[in-house]
């Protein structure tokens, strides 16, 4: 299946790769399938694509490779709803918002993207922790440099 993507034009996928957000993300709830596009020159991070909205692409990273200092429980509902049954199934994403530098680009830590890496449904969660920032800068801190 071909697509149109923000960022590398038309590319083809295969659709037992596409993600599945059964409520959409905040603020695109009519937006449900999503892909993952590897960004080549740089491997922390990705591209999810929308499926259905070229225009619609997210730079994403692993947050753990930014921070050392990043923890949460997911709670029974998203466990449920994922259907998550083996802690090997779950992978963690945050939305990277890019500035001029990579030193001015933040992450958001507050709305992690948790994903079962075996049935490929997704959703992104709300964390009720004031220890982590919407805007969390990307900086020395990050095992990147």
């Amino acid at each position: 299946m071909n697509i149109q993507t923000a960022y590398f034009g038309e590319v083809e996928i295969d659709q037992s790769n596409i993600l599945n957000f059964q409520h959409g993300l905040p603020g695109f709830e009519d937006e449900k399938e999503f892909i993952l596009l590897p960004i080549e020159e740089n491997s922390v991070f990705q591209v999810l694509q929308s499926v259905q909205t070229a225009a619609l692409a997210f730079i994403i990273t692993n947050p753990y490779d930014i921070t050392t200092h990043y923890s949460f429980d997911i709670e029974e509902a998203t466990i449920h709803a994922l259907q998550i049954e083996d802690e090997k199934e779950v992978a963690v994403f945050a939305i990277v918002s890019l500035k001029e530098t990579i030193e001015k680009s933040t992450v958001n830590l507050k709305a992690p993207i948790i994903l079962n890496t075996s049935n490929k449904k997704a959703k992104q969660v709300i964390l009720n922790n004031e220890d982590y920032a919407i805007r969390h800068l990307i900086s020395s801190e990050s095992k990147e440099g």
